[in-house]
């Protein structure tokens, strides 16, 4: 499989795939599930965003690809897919560095956390675009390996997405048949 280049098209369409899913499985979802969903979207960048991204940027030494991340996107919310995933807006991302400052992923590497799931699980990246999760609900603990890249992690949770779709279908097809 080829690694796709992060780049603001390629966000674009992952943005624009990712709300036709949500879009289409939302409706299905409380008849699919019997209780309304929750916050589940993709939120473009505007200009606040964008600004808040470049000072985030002057704070820390950022992958190029999470800057090109808050670029087009400044945040996602997938609270139904699997156990949650969020990609925090990059205000929350800044102050998280200033309260805790970069994570240790390994012993000789630190990151920046950009993300959670559900139960609490930390995303963060590293200089190179590597990203990992924390093994609990923790900052101090370890983390170990998600993706190579933040376009392959990205790729992850659109995989989940779809899976998300075809399982509402499924559920919802179930109720009416």
């Amino acid at each position: 499989m080829t690694t796709p280049k992060l780049s603001a098209d390629w966000l674009t369409t992952w943005q624009r795939e990712i709300t036709t899913m949500l879009q289409q499985t939302l409706a299905l979802f409380e008849t699919a599930y019997g209780y309304p969903p929750g916050d589940n979207g993709v939120l473009v960048a505007d200009g606040q965003s964008r600004a808040t991204a470049a000072r985030l940027d002057d704070a820390a030494d950022l992958p190029t690809t999470l800057v090109t991340f808050y670029s087009s996107v400044s945040e996602l919310q997938l609270s139904d897919v699997d156990h949650g995933y969020f990609i925090h807006p990059p205000d929350l991302v800044l102050d998280h560095l200033t309260e805790y400052g970069p994570v240790r992923l390994t012993d000789h590497r630190t990151g920046i956390v950009f993300g959670s799931d559900g139960g609490g699980k930390l995303f963060a990246v590293d200089r190179g675009g590597q990203v990992y999760q924390s093994t609990t609900a923790s900052w101090t603990d370890d983390f170990q390996p998600a993706a190579p890249s933040l376009a392959q992690f990205l790729e992850q949770l659109h995989r989940a997405t779809a899976n998300f779709a075809d399982d509402t279908r499924r559920h919802s097809a179930a109720d009416h048949g």
